[in-house]
């Protein structure tokens, strides 16, 4: 394996915790959009993978991993192409101060991507998110000026666990996809490693995928990014 370079990072359960920040959220969406009570939101998130026993969105849904025009293909199924892209716009574009309020990082993400990029890493952010909305949460994040790229699920030709975000990541730093790391929190960030061709997969334990559903499909597995620093300087 030749060296990594680049480090390419999922968002939801890798740098933000994804049951703090898009459950609220998508429970105050809901309920105004479809005029339910809270129960009743539950009962529609449940259709796109929230326990709502546990109150955790179930690993692989498409709650934990999927696509904008996913969920709305979920909760508005009858509508026709224009009403579904409008719904996608209203989901990614009118809920700015909601997410701004909900949006809970893991820890304190500025100060660990400041030593991966003392130690010479390009970084990139990849998520099946939008490009509107991924963009603003890095904002939020401080994080701006650190991912060099912002690869959606919007921007490339197929989402994950395709292979086009690590081959874009590549692309952009003008490297070769086995120079890439991913590191994510679900199994599609594996598969998107290796149907990718990256170098290494490097899976997390802070999103909704626990231990057994993740470790056969990763390189490596950490308890969280705080530990990415020690672990590729093990390498």
């Amino acid at each position: 394996m030749m060296a990594i370079k680049g480090i390419l990072f999922d968002k939801d359960g890798t740098l933000i915790d994804v049951d703090r920040t898009w459950v609220p959220i998508y429970r105050a969406i809901l309920r105004q959009v479809f005029s339910v009570d809270s129960a009743g939101a539950d009962r529609l998130m449940t259709l796109a993978g929230f326990d709502a026993a546990s109150g955790r969105i179930t690993p692989g849904s498409v709650m934990a991993g999927g696509t904008t025009p996913q969920l709305v293909d979920i909760w508005w199924v009858h509508e026709d192409a224009a009403g579904r892209a409008e719904k996608v716009r209203m989901l990614d574009h009118d809920f700015t101060a909601l997410v701004e309020r909900n949006l809970t990082p893991l820890m304190p993400l500025q100060p660990l991507m400041g030593d991966l990029q003392r130690q010479g890493y390009r970084l990139g952010l990849a998520t099946n998110d939008s490009f509107v909305s991924a963009t603003r949460h890095v904002k939020l994040l401080g994080l701006a000026d650190t991912f060099e790229a912002v690869i959606t699920s919007d921007r490339v030709a197929r989402p994950k666990p395709s292979g086009d975000m690590i081959r874009a990541f590549a692309q952009h730093c003008g490297f070769q996809p086995h120079e890439i790391a991913i590191v994510g929190d679900n199994s599609h960030d594996m598969e998107e490693a290796h149907n990718g061709g990256a170098g290494l997969g490097i899976a997390v334990l802070t999103g909704n995928a626990a231990r057994q559903h993740i470790e056969h499909l990763a390189d490596h597995v950490i308890a969280s990014v705080a530990d990415l620093p020690s672990l590729l300087r093990s390498l």
